[in-house]
């Protein structure tokens, strides 16, 4: 065979050039480890992010223009319009895009998603979903179907299957295209619903996991009391929502079988300021995206390519899984596949900006790794950030897999902490 540059090349000799290339960035004689999702790391762009705002199109405050510009003041790269879908509010209507358009034309630096709140069946409003659009789904029509068809903020009696019917239609309206991406708003804020995440995530994940993703593990309303608006018996834990911040609680239980689930959106919910902080003035959702556009931002959101924090505490924090013998390593929202009795390293890198969110001195306290299997989640490693990684610790995999996230907190005297939490990394077992 004719190789480049016209020279004769022996099969054999490709075929083990091939290999080679396979096993690219791998010490001579290693055997490469098989790495999935995310596949744009290494090469990718950190994004700021604020996943959940309301204007005056539902029960906001502020004009589309004027939420748009405070994201710009507080350096958000990324602002998503997400107002409620209720019948008697005017989301998804011409003016709601053609004012979404307007704010894009003049902060153009910025990325304006386009996105509803959705009163998910069957709980008559109590529960609500962010669905954040790519360009392809930015059709007045569509959504005006979808919002007629299925919210269910005034429907007559409760529907179940509604919801199914409801990704059933949004699947079909992305087509062979990208399609919507959901996340379960404030999931155990009103934990009685009959829509409660709890009870109904799981069903609608199986149902359509190209469009749930997850949950949104630390909730707006961060100045409001109770913080989140969160009332007994649920109360946030550090900020956080419980489903989310309890070891061993219903995310981790969602990972322990084998749903690939992301938690770590931090949003600021905002309607208006009392009670709640601009965009990007408290909460902030990092995203990893293959390139600074709005549909590489609903990509790394449906790879849960992200993290989320509060307080500005820090503005990298990328967990990582290397396989012993290995130099490629996977991150949040990544697959790979190991031996049972193979060594892990697994490092938790981090950026912390000199001030938080107040130019108060910044820091973080303690950083934790835990480890989902078994059907158990664990404390594998707590303990103060070191350096150069926060922490790097090995971890042997175990029959059946392990699932890896991480999270790190500074103590406030007297108050919740600020935290960060990561999406985790999955590692399967080679049969």
């Amino acid at each position: 065979m004719i190789g480049r540059l016209g020279i004769a090349v022996p099969l054999a000799a490709m075929a083990a050039g091939m290999a080679a290339w396979l096993a690219w960035g791998q010490p001579p004689g290693a055997r490469a480890v098989p790495i999935r999702g995310v596949e744009w790391a290494g090469k990718g762009v950190w994004l700021r992010a604020e996943l959940h705002t309301h204007t005056r199109f539902s029960d906001g405050a502020h004009t589309v223009d004027e939420v748009v510009a405070a994201a710009a003041k507080n350096h958000c790269d990324i602002v998503a319009i997400t107002d409620h879908t209720d019948g008697n509010l005017k989301a998804v209507t011409p003016e709601y895009f053609s004012a979404i358009q307007a704010a894009r034309a003049a902060n153009p630096d910025l990325l304006v998603v386009a996105g509803i709140e959705w009163n998910v069946p069957p709980g008559k409003g109590q529960e609500h979903a962010g669905v954040l659009l790519p360009s392809s789904l930015e059709q007045q029509d569509t959504l005006a179907a979808f919002k007629e068809q299925f919210d269910d903020e005034n429907k007559e009696g409760e529907n179940p299957e509604l919801a199914i019917a409801a990704l059933a239609f949004l699947k079909r309206a992305g087509g062979s295209g990208q399609l919507p991406v959901m996340l379960m708003n404030h999931p155990a804020r009103v934990p009685a619903s009959t829509s409660a995440p709890v009870l109904t995530f799981e069903g609608l994940h199986r149902a359509a996991p190209g469009i749930v993703a997850g949950v949104e593990g630390g909730p707006g309303h961060q100045r409001s009391t109770p913080l989140g608006s969160y009332k007994r018996p649920e109360t946030l834990i550090d900020r956080w929502d419980p489903l989310v911040a309890q070891v061993g609680g219903a995310w981790d239980t969602w990972l322990a079988k084998g749903l690939d689930v992301w938690g770590a959106a931090a949003d600021a919910d905002f309607h208006h300021e009392n009670g709640e902080y601009w965009p990007c003035e408290f909460s902030s959702t990092w995203v990893y995206a293959p390139d600074r556009s709005i549909d590489g931002v609903i990509r790394a959101l449906h790879a849960g390519s992200y993290f989320g924090e509060h307080g500005h505490i820090v503005s990298k924090a990328e967990l990582s899984a290397t396989p012993a013998g290995q130099t490629r390593a996977a991150v949040a929202g990544q697959r790979l596949t190991a031996a049972v009795g193979s060594t892990l390293s697994v490092a938790l890198a981090l950026d912390v900006p000199d001030v938080d969110f107040e130019g108060k001195p910044n820091r973080v306290d303690v950083v934790e790794l835990i480890g989902v299997s078994g059907g158990k989640a664990t404390v594998l490693y707590s303990g103060a950030p070191q350096a150069p990684a926060a922490f790097n610790v090995p971890v042997t995999v175990p029959a059946g897999g392990i699932v890896l996230r991480a999270r790190g907190r500074r103590n406030v005297d007297g108050g919740p902490a600020l935290q960060f939490y990561t999406n985790p990394i999955r590692v399967a077992t080679a049969r």
